[in-house]
Order: structure tokens, then sequence, then C-alpha cells
């Protein structure tokens, strides 16, 4: 058995793998003063794993921690963390340098290529938004990031005096109160970011993987055809343990 755990910038991901199958995930916000003792309570009833396969684009001190909590629970147990590469899994990393590109862009291409082989798109949509192309030779073309939802609202709220964050949903549309007025602008701006990346960039593909916190919202207003993937970068993490 593997644990696979995918250290994000808000929320820690982890589920268990055996014989190529990924169970059900699992997820808590590392911004949490007490994560490491809900993840604690969990990890104890999984078992005795030969393996943890972490991915990191988060603060040293969180992998860390959970490197030293796997130990004491498990304590021969093998590491692997996951790192960017310029090649590997009949995927070419676009970087001139490879370390550059957050790993769980990497894993995600990995995945892409590899169960998606005829998609050539993969939209992380996440605390930042990642979307990143392979051609039909996974060949990595490049990618953006933008600001997600969260920080989007949250940079209006901080950089102007009278607007502030709303966890709130509303109606996508024009909005006669300035909650609402958020709400659509910074989903309505993700939204146009996707579908002028797949109109301009993407030699007109009209299909998509979408993974992250926050795909199933931006998958409701998208017109493009779009599969929603909850655990992709998990996936790609499983493919890139298997080389252990």
């Amino acid at each position: 058995m593997k644990l696979l755990v995918d250290i994000g910038n808000t929320r820690i991901k982890w589920a268990t793998e055996n014989k190529h199958i990924i169970q059900e995930s699992r997820a808590v916000n590392h911004h949490s003063l007490t994560f490491i003792e809900k993840i604690k309570q969990t990890w104890l009833g999984l078992g005795t794993p030969e393996i943890i396969a972490v991915s990191s684009v988060s603060k040293q001190q969180i992998v860390d921690q959970l490197l030293d909590l796997a130990k004491n629970i498990w304590p021969n147990i093998t590491v692997i963390m996951a790192k960017s590469s310029s090649q590997g899994f009949s995927v070419k990393n676009a970087y001139q340098d490879a370390t550059k590109l957050g790993v769980d862009r990497w894993l995600g291409l990995i995945a892409l290529q590899h169960y998606y082989p005829d998609t050539r798109c993969i939209i992380d949509c996440g605390t930042a938004i990642t979307l990143d192309v392979l051609d039909v030779q996974g060949q990595h073309l490049g990618g953006l990031i933008s600001p997600g939802l969260q920080l989007m609202k949250q940079s209006l709220s901080s950089g102007t005096e009278r607007l502030s964050a709303d966890e709130s949903e509303f109606s996508v549309g024009l909005a006669c109160y300035t909650e609402a007025a958020i709400y659509s602008g910074t989903l309505l701006a993700a939204v146009g970011l996707i579908e002028k990346v797949l109109a301009d960039l993407c030699n007109g593909s009209d299909n998509i993987i979408l993974t992250g916190g926050d795909a199933l919202v931006l998958s409701r207003h998208l017109k493009c055809q779009y599969i929603i993937e909850p655990d992709f970068i998990l996936k790609g993490l499983s493919l890139y343990s298997r080389l252990w």
C-alpha cells in the first residue's frame, strides 16, 4: 500500500493506493492550527503503507511536519518526494529550468498524457488557477497562472476600503449589490480566461480536464466540454511513484 499526499497552497489532500487503485481521498486546510492532529487521527486508521509519495508547492515546514508524523506512525516507511524534470512519462517540459515548473502542474501533465492522450489541456482551479497545454507528442507547450477565485476576492478586500470578501454564492449576472457583483466578476473573469485560452491558444480544442477545489463551480459556466477529475494530481503522483 502507498500513501499519496498532495500539499497545495491551502489544502493537504491524501489517499491510499492499492495495486494502482486510488481509494477515496481526504483533505484538510493546513492553515488550521490543528491540521496535524486531524491528519494523525485519520492516518492512524490507514494500516501500514510501505511508501509515502509527496508532492508539495507549500512551505517546507509543512512537508517536514507531515513526514515527521508519517515516520512516527510508520518508522520503516519509504519517502518519495516528487520533483519536476525536463522529461519523463512521455511528457517533455517546456520550461528551460524544469525545476521551476510547479510539481503539481508536472504531475497533472503526466496524468493528462497517461489517462487522456486525446485531451490537450488541464486546468487546476485551486488557490491559483493554472492552465497547461500538451501537444499530441506529449510536448508541454507552456501554461498560464492566474489568481483563483478566493485570491481575487481577497485582493479586492485587501486593496480597497469598502469591498469585503464574502464566501456566499450568488446568481451570476449583473448585480445590484456589492457582494454579488464581486462573486460574478471574479467567477466570470476566471471563465473568460479559460474560454479565451481554449479559443486562441489550444488550436481550437474544446475539451479540457478540470481539477482543484473550484472546478465544479467554474464548470457550471463553461461552454466547452470538460471532465472533472477531483484527484488528478494524486493520479499523477501515483504514476510518478511507480518508478520506485
